[in-house]
C-alpha cells in the first residue's frame, strides 16, 4: 500500500524517523520523506502548523498516488481524562467556529484500535494554538482533543479519494498552560521560529522550567506515537480491504 502520514512539525515526526530509514526526497515547496515499512511505501509529509499550512502541503502531496493519509503527530487534550502520550483515534473532526465535520474511515479506525489507540468521538481543529488551561476548559464540551490541521487534511484526502483517518498522541493535558506563545513564534509557512521563542524566554524567565517539562512530556508523546505508527502498519498491511471507504464529509 501507498501511505502518506502527515506530521505538523519535525518533532512530531523524530521519534517515528530515527525508528526507519527515512530519507528526504523533497525539501520544497514541503518537507517529504519517504520509507517502505510493514511492506508499504510511506511518505512522511511535514505539513507546517496550522490550516493553511496544511491545506497546501496534503494538497501537494496527494498528486501523487496514496491508499491511505493519517494525520498525525501532538494533540492538546481537552478531557481530563487523558493522559501525555496517549494514542488517539478520532471518529469525527470538526473545525473551529464552523458547522462542518469530516469522518474518518469506520475500518481505519477499527484498526487503530486493535493497535491500541484509544477511540474518541471528536477532534477539534482550530486555526490557532489552544495553549491555556482555561481555554482548554471552554472547549471541553466540544471535543476530546484540539489540533490544528487535521480537518483539512481529512478533507483533503476526501477530494482526492484517499481514505483516511486522524491518529494523535496526547502531547499537553488539558490542565497544562503551555510556557510560551508558540502561535506568534510560527512563521508563514506553520514552522516554528526559534529565534521569535527565544525572544519570548528572554522576556519570560521564569517559565523555563515548564518548557523543559512540556518538552519532555512532547518527546514522550512522539515515542508513543512511533511505536503506535508501527503497529498500526502492520495490522493496516494484514488486514485492510482497499475496495471499501467510508469517508464521510459533512455540513
Amino acid at each position: 500500500m501507498k501511505i502518506l502520514v502527515t506530521f505538523a512539525v519535525a518533532s512530531e515526526f523524530a521519534a517515528w524517523r530515527r525508528q526507519h530509514d527515512f530519507r528526504q526526497v523533497a525539501h520544497e515547496p514541503f518537507a517529504l520523506y519517504l520509507s517502505e515499512i510493514a511492506g508499504n511505501t510511506v511518505r512522511a509529509l511535514l505539513t507546517g502548523m496550522g490550516t493553511t499550512a496544511a491545506t497546501e502541503a496534503t494538497r501537494w502531496a496527494l498528486e501523487s498516488p496514496a491508499d491511505i493519509c493519517i494525520s498525525s503527530g501532538f494533540a492538546g487534550a481537552l478531557n481530563a481524562e487523558l493522559g501525555v502520550g496517549a494514542v488517539l483515534a478520532g471518529r469525527v473532526v470538526l473545525q473551529a467556529e464552523r458547522e462542518l465535520a469530516v469522518a474518518s474511515d469506520h475500518q481505519l479506525l477499527a484498526v487503530a484500535q486493535d493497535a491500541g489507540a484509544r477511540q474518541v468521538d471528536r477532534f477539534l481543529t482550530s486555526e490557532h494554538l489552544i495553549a491555556d488551561a482555561a481555554q482548554k476548559m471552554a472547549l471541553a464540551g466540544e471535543a476530546d482533543a484540539v489540533e490544528m490541521e487535521s480537518f483539512v487534511i481529512l478533507a483533503e484526502a476526501a477530494r482526492h479519494g484517499v481514505r483516511a483517518a486522524v491518529i494523535r498522541s496526547v502531547s499537553d493535558r488539558a490542565s497544562c498552560s503551555l510556557p510560551y506563545d508558540f502561535d506568534q513564534a510560527r512563521d508563514a509557512r506553520g514552522q516554528i521560529r526559534m529565534s521569535a521563542l527565544v525572544s519570548q524566554m528572554i522576556r519570560q524567565p521564569q517559565h523555563l522550567p515548564a518548557l523543559l517539562r512540556f518538552a519532555r512530556d512532547c518527546r514522550c508523546a512522539a515515542r508513543e506515537l512511533a511505536d503506535f505508527l508501527d503497529r498500526y502498519l502492520q495490522l493496516l498491511s494484514a488486514r485492510l480491504d482497499l475496495s471499501q471507504s467510508e469517508m464521510v464529509a459533512a455540513t
